[in-house]
């Protein structure tokens, strides 16, 4: 029993050796991949939804502001990422700046959080352009989708505003090296801010409205044939039509965002209240779901344009057309 007990902890410390050495090959490839893959797709869907006929439906307000966000987190942490994995020397360098410990710090909780607020308001957006009652009608203005995306983006700014004022690179005891970390004083405030809040906020109550809206999207379009009247038909039918493929690609952004953030808000709220395991089993588990739930949660910022593709009929025949008018453009300037 003691020589079987011997060979399976050796074995463990075997794989757990081994997966510490292939983990960080692959997270190598990984970001490379996610980068190249989000940095494109962010890039063409901005380039899409600024087209006329995506630019005028309220949706697609927040679809954009989404795609901008997007951008901005493939540039920040995505290519901050890379550097460090391809060129240490350089990012120690760059992060050893106080600039670099509050604004990463602040993006890192400002990004995250816009992109779900976006998300949401683009259900509720659809949700009422799909329900039959007239004062929900009223919120589906392009108008109206513009303002609010202003009014969440400075919320956002604000609220997130503690991060730069307190985070500091500081020594906190004279034998430790100086890291980037909040106040003493400051710590149990910013768990439940930066810890708690984020992750509850990001993790529950954004996927818990998505669902809801969701559901309530599916079911208005499920009997809005019932309750189209024969002299509304032409129109009613014709808006709906209109709208229909940004409904799918919301439900399908919806879905797909869901099932990505489980993973890592597991992993992110088990590591604010608990250490790393100790025994070599679970170790060896932990380390392999911390990998891929960070891979899983880094896709939601690069995912949406190869969605809106898969979903949207409309989408494809845009970016179709817009790629062969430009290969026309770039044939009549060379020949």
């Amino acid at each position: 029993m003691s020589n079987t007990s011997i060979d399976s902890s050796s074995s463990i410390l075997l794989d757990l050796i081994q997966a510490s050495i292939i983990l960080p090959i692959m997270e190598k490839y990984m970001t490379v991949l996610l980068y190249i893959a989000g940095f494109i797709g962010s890039v063409l869907n901005i380039f899409i939804f600024l087209q006329k006929q995506f630019r005028f439906k309220s949706c697609s307000t927040y679809f954009l502001a989404t795609s901008i966000t997007d951008f901005f987190f493939i540039n920040t942490f995505i290519l901050m990422q890379l550097i460090s994995l391809f060129n240490p020397t350089i990012f120690i360098v760059m992060t050893k700046t106080n600039l670099w410990c509050k604004l990463s710090n602040y993006f890192f909780f400002l990004l995250p959080c816009l992109a779900s607020t976006y998300i949401t308001f683009a259900s509720i957006d659809r949700f009422c352009a799909s329900s039959s009652n007239n004062k929900l009608q009223k919120f589906n203005q392009l108008k109206f989708s513009r303002i609010l995306s202003l009014i969440i983006l400075l919320f956002w700014l604000l609220f997130s505003l503690h991060i730069i004022i307190s985070y500091n690179r500081i020594q906190i005891t004279p034998t430790s090296s100086v890291r980037c970390t909040v106040q003493l004083n400051l710590v149990d405030i910013f768990i439940f801010l930066d810890g708690f809040f984020y992750a509850i906020f990001n993790g529950i109550i954004v996927p818990f409205v998505l669902i809801i809206f969701g559901l309530l999207i599916f079911r208005n379009v499920k009997f809005i044939s019932y309750r189209i009247y024969p002299q509304q038909l032409s129109n009613n039918l014709l808006s709906y039509r209109s709208n229909k493929h940004l409904i799918r690609m919301l439900l399908f952004q919806v879905s797909v965002t869901i099932l990505l953030y489980i993973p890592y808000i597991t992993y992110y709220l088990y590591g604010i209240y608990n250490s790393s395991p100790s025994q070599l089993l679970n170790l060896l588990i932990y380390r392999i779901f911390n990998y891929i739930a960070r891979w899983f949660w880094l896709v939601i910022y690069c995912k949406n344009f190869y969605i809106n593709i898969i979903s949207s009929k409309t989408f494809r025949k845009i970016l179709k057309r817009k790629f062969f008018n430009i290969i026309q453009q770039l044939k009549n300037i060379i020949f």
